[in-house]
């Protein structure tokens, strides 16, 4: 057994790892996109499909999990529910059509769905609340590193031995990481008691989460949050950076991943900015209000350096990572028991929102005049300020919360 003062320390290491697999398996089809198209004659809908369908089996399990972990804990639950992404993985490169990568896909989202809300739990149950910002921006943080893997060094890997390659050996390192979580992790600290009572599973069960008052008013803002800098890192900021500055495909990736490390390291600062703006509140507000202005500066420059695109993207990665704050504006209105319904909620609105923002702002660069080929600047234009109105909105309503807990 693991000596109980270390004990934290290894449960940390682990949920970082575990969760550097998620964002890893989350990221990768956007870079092996022209490999995946080219070899299973994949139509750019059909390939939105594929990368959309991750969000959407990721956000769809979040509440059933919440429950499932309130009612028998993190470590039974993580270890079970990530078996998915080993198995989607493991089909995902044994694939020879479009359905089954898409099977694939689904499975991965599946099983990664569980890396970070139960990390979170986690922290609930070991660290003091105060602490729990903190944490969670180291976890985004260096679980993040598994995202920038996803990007050139996946492209150069699989140039040099094949992206079925990668999945193997993304399937067996998860596969590693489930032994990891059954080994490792613990659901409590010595002294600590949940009071984890044998209700029925019924999906009602998540209704207690909403007689909480302050959770309405989020919920805009949980759809909005991290979706508006996904919208960018994950989907258009290539294409647009192709079509409207005509970049190469190197210094595309380039930008997005400096990008990337950006919110890494914002992940890291914005989960202990509370000790200095003194709450999660108006720290969701500074990082909001940055995204929304870098976002309608992007919606009307045209005609700028490499070198400025460079600090735009870097900074809207940086401010993109206020939705850590977010996270633990949620954590400090409930109670333990309550924590996995109420983050898994959270967390399905998060993923939730990134699957709708994407597919509507592709809607609207395909009305403004996209194709598989580029769009005009007027589309992205269109998309960004979409994007931006959606986040203002959020913000006037999430001003109405507060972090007062109401004891139910």
């Amino acid at each position: 057994m693991l000596k109980n003062k270390y004990q934290f320390f290894y449960i940390m290491l682990v949920l970082c790892v575990g969760y550097a697999v998620s964002q890893f398996l989350r990221t990768s089809v956007g870079v092996l996109s022209p490999n995946l198209m080219n070899d299973f004659d994949i139509s750019p809908d059909n390939m939105g499909l594929l990368g959309g369908v991750f969000f959407l089996s990721f956000a769809l399990f979040q509440i059933p999990a919440g429950i499932l972990i309130d009612r028998y804990g993190p470590h039974n639950v993580m270890t079970s529910v990530i078996v998915f992404a080993v198995l989607g993985s493991v089909i995902f490169a044994l694939s020879n059509s479009f359905i089954a990568l898409l099977v694939g896909r689904i499975l991965m989202g599946l099983g990664c769905s569980i890396c970070l809300m139960g990390s979170l739990v986690l922290i609930t149950r070991w660290a003091e609340r105060d602490q729990f910002s903190k944490l969670a921006g180291i976890i985004l943080a260096i679980g993040g590193l598994g995202g920038l893997l996803a990007t050139t060094p996946l492209s150069a890997f699989s140039e040099l031995y094949g992206w079925k390659l990668s999945f193997w050996i993304a399937s067996i390192i998860t596969f590693l990481v489930m032994i990891l979580y059954y080994v490792v992790l613990r659901d409590t600290r010595e002294g600590i008691a949940i009071n984890r009572n044998k209700e029925p599973i019924y999906l009602k069960n998540i209704f207690v989460v909403f007689k909480e008052r302050n959770f309405k008013y989020m919920i805009p803002m949980s759809l909005m949050s991290y979706s508006s800098i996904a919208v960018i890192i994950g989907l258009w900021g290539a294409p647009y950076l192709k079509d409207v500055h005509g970049l190469e495909v190197v210094e595309r990736g380039k930008i997005l991943m400096i990008m990337a490390i950006c919110w890494n390291l914002g992940s890291y600062i914005f989960g202990r900015l509370s000790s200095i703006f003194g709450n999660y509140k108006r720290v969701v507000i500074f990082g909001s209000l940055g995204v929304i202005i870098l976002l309608i500066i992007l919606s009307f420059i045209s005609n700028i350096t490499s070198i400025y695109l460079y600090i735009l993207f870097c900074t809207l990665g940086f401010f993109g990572a206020f939705s850590v704050a977010l996270l633990s504006h949620y954590q400090v209105l409930f109670d333990k028991e309550y924590m996995g319904r109420a983050l898994s909620t959270a967390n399905f609105f998060n993923f939730g929102g990134v699957f709708l923002i994407q597919w509507i702002t592709g809607k609207i660069i395909f009305f403004m005049g996209g194709n598989s080929s580029g769009a005009p600047l007027e589309a992205y234009r269109i998309a960004f300020l979409f994007v931006a109105i959606l986040l203002s909105i959020s913000l006037c309503i999430y001003m109405l919360s507060n972090e007062d807990k109401k004891h139910f």
